[in-house]
C-alpha cells in the first residue's frame, strides 16, 4: 500500500467519522426539538386543566358563600325576632327544646 492509498484511507475514515458525528448531533438536536415541543404541549394541556379545576372550585366556593350568606341572614332575622319580642316567644310552647 502506497502513501497515497494510506492518505486516501485516512481521508475516507475521517470523513466517515465526521459523518457519524454530524448525524448523531442532528439526531440529538431533533430529539431536543421534539422534547421541547412535547413539554410545551404538556404545559399548555396542564394549564388548561388547572384553569378548569380553578373555575370549578370558584363555582363551588360561590355556592358555599351564598349558602353561608343565607344562613347568616336567617340568623339575623331570628336574632331580631328574639330581640323585638322576647316576652311573647316561649320556646317551650313552640316545640322548642
Amino acid at each position: 500500500m502506497g502513501a497515497r492509498a494510506c492518505v486516501a484511507a485516512v481521508v475516507v475514515f475521517t470523513a466517515a467519522a465526521a459523518a457519524v458525528v454530524v448525524r448523531r448531533r442532528e439526531a440529538r438536536w431533533r430529539r431536543e426539538v421534539v422534547s421541547e415541543r412535547l413539554m410545551a404541549g404538556c404545559a399548555v394541556r396542564d394549564s388548561a386543566a388547572l384553569r378548569l379545576e380553578l373555575d370549578r372550585f370558584r363555582r363551588r366556593l360561590d355556592v358555599e358563600l351564598a349558602a353561608g350568606a343565607v344562613v347568616s341572614a336567617a340568623g339575623a332575622v331570628v336574632d331580631e325576632a328574639w330581640a323585638s319580642a322576647p316576652s311573647r316567644i316561649d320556646p317551650s310552647q313552640e316545640g322548642g327544646w
